[in-house]
């Protein structure tokens, strides 16, 4: 078994409005990546552990991840970053990813999805209802969400 990190999303993150200056950190924006994991398995092809930003991402930010989000995260938008792009570059097929990992539907850990069509998603049956249903207990709203565009292709 090989495991490979992947940054699939470079962010600069702003603190948010209201945040209180700190001497160390006085609104200076603050670095972050979007950490996956690839893992090369012994019998069942690859497993990606979250995806971070995907193509279509990249291509359409405003729309894919929200304006919102994109003038707060301020990704980098890099298409060689893209959980994709880093596949096809170590050798293997976008379809050799048979397993998805979600550790959490955050945006950022969700956008590479569509790019891997064919692959079983693994999440935790709470974390999906908790922001695909409204009346879950802990639904989640503005930032947090699920987006609609990471789930289109109704990923199994």
């Amino acid at each position: 078994m090989r495991i490979h990190h992947l940054n699939c999303g470079s962010l600069r993150k702003i603190p948010p409005l209201g945040t209180e200056p700190t001497a160390d950190v006085a609104h200076r924006e603050r670095a972050a990546v979007c950490h996956c994991l690839l893992i090369e398995t012994d019998s069942d092809g690859l497993v990606l552990v979250d995806t971070g930003l995907g193509t279509a991402d990249l291509r359409h930010p405003e729309r894919s991840l929200g304006a919102d989000w994109v003038a707060y995260a301020r990704p980098a938008l890099d298409p060689e970053e893209s959980a994709l792009r880093q596949v096809v570059r170590l050798g293997y097929a976008p379809r050799d990813v048979r397993h998805i990992v979600l550790t959490h539907l955050h945006r950022d850990h969700t956008g590479g999805l569509p790019d891997f069509p064919h692959a079983r998603v693994h999440v935790h049956p709470d974390e999906y209802r908790s922001v695909t249903d409204s009346a879950a207990p802990h639904h989640r709203h503005s930032l947090d969400r699920f987006m609609s565009a990471h789930r289109a292709h109704h990923p199994c």
